[in-house]
């Protein structure tokens, strides 16, 4: 006879154990050893199995469905079963009652053991009575990833898989778990209060003494913590953190920890697809509001239904951007992964919003709250920014979120007027900065354009360039090396008011050489630089040949 319940009982660890009912099974061999932590596990069972549950597995299945469970209790012959109370679970009483029944009738012990006392110290004693260490940790692993596979397997979408994954490793090894995602913000955690995850100085790599992918770390502050790097199927970085508490961090932790990621990429890779699949219907829907395509009202009513907006709310549409502070490039897959990562930037940071992904840019639709002010309308916006440029900063440090806004419109149906604004914004942003002088403007409203809005509704560069007047012309179509150097000026010199000193410091040349290109000009153009009424068309006209350099880059 090998060991059976009855020998378990009398091991020094388990005395707190109560015999419920089944007495007449204590001679049962135990031939395995399985926590059930998700009802699927029972198809994972080969016979003989002492099986250990909180009922929590339990928790809200009916008791017909319980029944169901029970009798593949009694297909597979386990040889006994112990049971932890203290979860809350949908009739609890009736559960037990039908557990106490099955194991008057089938010989099978029922055990009843404290709340604090850890299922991991059961399976370590019987697994040392059944196998050598290499064996255990093998049977370990199987135990483990069953536990995990049921548990991501048998889940209908509805539930938070990823916290009870995280869960149930706490269980396993008994010290807090939470996960972190790239930013190191709290993801999920089995605590209570969420912190962000801080790399002290102390940080080394750490061994698991196990046959591993991943990169495992240990740091001590306050408590000890062990870190691993975890990359996940979906191309997302991730760290899963266990803070030691009480028990000390062991192998057999590390192996709960391997199975616990696999059934984590697995749930990242599920809840990818579904979202994608989202994303593209979302996607098609908001394009054909964008863009005008909704034929009827009927049309319109199933569409904000979908979306869940109020089809007579009021939004206002803004156009997201990104623009490379490093070296440009004209790669195409290269621009994608950057439209990619400011997708995903104003995703985290604002998941409420309504969001259509074009090739270059990310369009959004936000409520709007009309009785605002423009200044307050304009701040949010330039702290919407600031947030994404946030979460940009940890993807690519060489990014630079842009945005341009249209106006508040009262009703879905006219969201292709605020788009076209915010579009036509976000387009001229560039030329915002010429206007006010500050280069690295990041943020502009339709509504601040001015006189140019009407140039905006202009989009052949054969009529724009009727408004360059004929001097600025001259020096635009000057074919030498300096005509760079000469526009430059032109510009500084404009701006600063026609204060030579100025326009020399700003760019960075001698006094006598911003003379000598000031006088180059009027020599080329014929410009009178005391007429105000022709330095007000040469300012007019530069932004305008702006204008038609962007349109010949869409």
């Amino acid at each position: 006879m090998g060991f059976t319940v009855e020998d378990l009982l009398q091991t020094e660890e388990c005395r707190e154990m109560k015999v419920v009912c089944g007495e007449q099974g204590l001679k049962n061999e135990i031939k395995g050893v399985t926590i059930i932590e998700a009802p699927d596990i029972v198809k994972f069972i080969n016979g003989g199995e002492l099986l250990l549950t909180g009922l929590y597995a339990f928790k809200s299945c009916s008791i017909e469905e319980f029944k169901s469970y029970i009798y593949e209790f009694r297909k597979k012959k386990i040889s006994g079963l112990i049971v932890k109370r203290g979860r809350l679970v949908e009739d609890a009483d009736k559960k037990i009652a039908l557990l106490q029944d099955y194991a008057r009738k089938n010989g099978i012990p029922l055990m009843d053991v404290p709340f604090e006392m850890s299922f991991q110290k059961i399976l370590s004693i019987v697994m040392e009575h059944l196998f050598n260490e290499e064996v255990t940790l093998l049977k370990y692993f199987k135990t483990t990833h069953d536990n995990f596979t049921a548990l991501t397997l048998g889940r209908t979408g509805e539930e938070n898989t990823i916290q009870d994954i995280l869960d149930m490793l706490e269980k396993l090894i008994r010290n807090p778990v939470t996960l972190y995602n790239q930013n190191r913000t709290c993801f999920a955690s089995t605590l209570s209060q969420e912190e962000e995850l801080v790399f002290l100085d102390n940080l080394q790599d750490y061994d698991p003494e196990v046959l591993t992918n991943y990169q495992y770390w240990k740091q001590e502050g306050e408590q000890v913590q062990y870190i691993i790097r975890v990359r996940m199927n979906v191309g997302v970085q991730m760290y899963l953190v266990v803070t030691e508490n009480t028990p000390p961090f062991t192998k057999m932790d590390c192996i709960a920890i391997e199975n616990a990621i696999v059934a984590l990429q697995y749930e990242f890779s599920r809840q990818f697809a579904i979202e994608e699949l989202e994303k593209k219907f979302q996607n098609d829907i908001l394009n054909n509001i964008l863009n005008g395509k909704v034929a009827s009202e009927s049309e319109l009513d199933k569409s904000a239904g979908l979306l869940q907006l109020d089809k007579n709310g009021s939004y206002r549409v803004i156009v997201f951007g990104v623009k490379n502070k490093g070296k440009p490039r004209k790669d195409m897959n290269e621009k994608l992964m950057h439209i990619s990562c400011l997708e995903e930037a104003v995703r985290r940071q604002f998941p409420d919003l309504k969001i259509h992904r074009d090739l270059d840019k990310i369009v959004a639709i936000r409520e709007a709250d009309p009785s605002k002010n423009q200044a307050e309308h304009r701040q949010e916006m330039q702290e919407m920014v600031s947030l994404v440029q946030k979460e940009l900063h940890y993807q690519n440090k060489n990014l630079k979120a842009r945005a341009g806004a249209g106006k508040i419109v009262k009703g879905l149906a006219r969201l292709p007027e605020s788009y076209k604004e915010a579009d036509d914004a976000l387009s001229f942003i560039d030329i915002a900065g010429d206007i006010s002088g500050d280069g690295n403007t990041s943020v502009m409203m339709f509504s601040d354009f001015g006189i140019f809005k009407l140039l905006c509704q202009l989009d052949d560069p054969q009529k724009l360039t009727e408004y360059i007047p004929e001097s600025l012309q001259k020096l635009l179509q000057y074919k030498k090396p300096q005509q760079e150097d000469l526009i430059t000026t032109l510009k500084a010199y404009l701006k600063n008011n026609q204060n030579l000193s100025r326009t020399a410091q700003e760019l960075y040349v001698h006094y006598k050489t911003a003379a000598y290109r000031i006088e180059k000009i009027t020599k080329i153009t014929g410009m009178d630089f005391d007429n105000s009424s022709e330095m007000l068309a040469v300012r007019i006209g530069l932004v305008v040949h702006k204008m038609i350099e962007n349109y010949s880059q869409k």
